[in-house]
């Protein structure tokens, strides 16, 4: 009896240790499932990046959390995790991630840049210019963290420290177009449009195949009063960036001015056939049929339907289609646009250029 109890009780353990055994080994396989669908950074970084290029930037941030939870992550792939947050503008996740690294990785440099890129998109222009000056007091400096630190000190009004960079920028690296678009835009900004127009002179030469180049000598022009000058290196940029929407907004914004109102539609018109998929030129284009024939209310409400379906949050086409509507006694329709207008509030993207809206 002994004997037997003895074996019993053995036997009882034994299947107690078993149980536990396929208890912890099943706690195990679950543990290797779970991490084997969060923990695999390659695979993940790709599904990113894709969601990237589509703009799907809430579901790319939700794979960037589960990622940022493996505990396994290298100091290389962690930052990677938080250059991925800034593309998809999440700047205060991606500075966070870089303030949890060394200062090395991947390498002084790219990291020191990281910050400032950072720093700057949340308006923390001080911080970035910080990041940016020790990485030149350390010899550790380039191209792009000279545009960078230059346009910090801009915003931050401190024009004469700004020049100074973006003028040894230029020339230290010729070769590099931004600081000749930078210093542009520091003159415009400073209201001095003859050396803006310098300075644009100077870009074109050096790089005669950049639409961006002619477009920003020509929004100076425009400026300045040349529309014929201008309308010329607006047509120069439209043939080297055949998809860009801006070169063929501004000729027509030419030609309307001049009240070429046909002129401007086929300008338009031939934009839009080719495929570019823009909210102005369906506005302008409105304006222009407005301007030609305002008794054709039907394509105009269906030129600014069309730029209000492109972007939704487009000030002047919801001003336009709300006194259009007005006009054709829908009252109630005019209200609701002319309210979301009021409630945006926004001034129009291509003022930037030194150009404004025809409102």
């Amino acid at each position: 009896m002994i004997r037997r109890q003895s074996h019993t009780r053995g036997m009882k353990e034994l299947r107690l240790w078993l149980a536990e055994f396929l208890c912890l080994s099943a706690l195990c396989t679950f543990s290797m499932a779970q991490q084997g669908k969060v923990c695999v950074p390659d695979k993940t970084f790709a599904q990113v990046g894709t969601l990237l290029e589509k703009q799907d930037y809430q579901t790319a941030k939700r794979l960037l959390r589960e990622l940022e939870s493996c505990p396994h992550l290298s100091p290389v792939q962690r930052f990677n995790v938080g250059w991925l947050y800034g593309k998809a503008h999440d700047s205060s996740d991606a500075l966070k991630i870089f303030e949890s690294v060394r200062e090395d990785v991947p390498d002084r440099l790219t990291h020191g840049y990281a910050l400032a890129l950072s720093s700057f998109e949340l308006g923390k222009y001080q911080a970035a210019i910080n990041a940016l000056t020790a990485l030149r007091s350390g010899g550790v400096f380039d191209a792009k963290c000279a545009d960078l630190l230059g346009v910090s000190y801009s915003k931050l009004e401190k024009y004469q420290d700004a020049y100074a960079v973006m003028a040894e920028n230029i020339q230290q690296n010729p070769s590099n177009p931004y600081g000749y678009f930078n210093l542009i835009a520091l003159f415009v900004d400073t209201s001095e449009m003859d050396k803006a127009a310098q300075v644009a002179n100077k870009a074109v030469a050096a790089f005669p195949q950049s639409a961006e180049a002619l477009s920003m000598r020509a929004s100076i022009e425009l400026s300045q009063g040349q529309p014929d000058d201008a309308y010329r290196d607006f047509a120069g940029a439209a043939q080297l960036a055949p998809q860009a929407p801006d070169p063929p907004f501004f000729m027509a914004l030419v030609d309307y001015r001049q009240s070429k109102y046909d002129e401007a539609e086929k300008v338009l018109g031939s934009a839009i056939a080719s495929g570019i998929a823009d909210s102005d030129l369906h506005y302008m284009l409105a304006e222009c049929v407005l301007r030609a024939d305002a008794a054709n209310t039907a394509r105009v409400l269906s030129e600014l339907d069309q730029a209000i379906q492109l972007n939704p949050n487009s000030v002047p086409a919801r001003i336009l289609r709300g006194s259009t509507l007005l006009e054709a006694g829908r009252p109630r329709d005019a209200l609701i646009d002319l309210k979301i207008a009021r409630d945006l509030d926004q001034t129009p993207q291509r003022d930037t250029q030194n150009t404004t809206y025809l409102l």
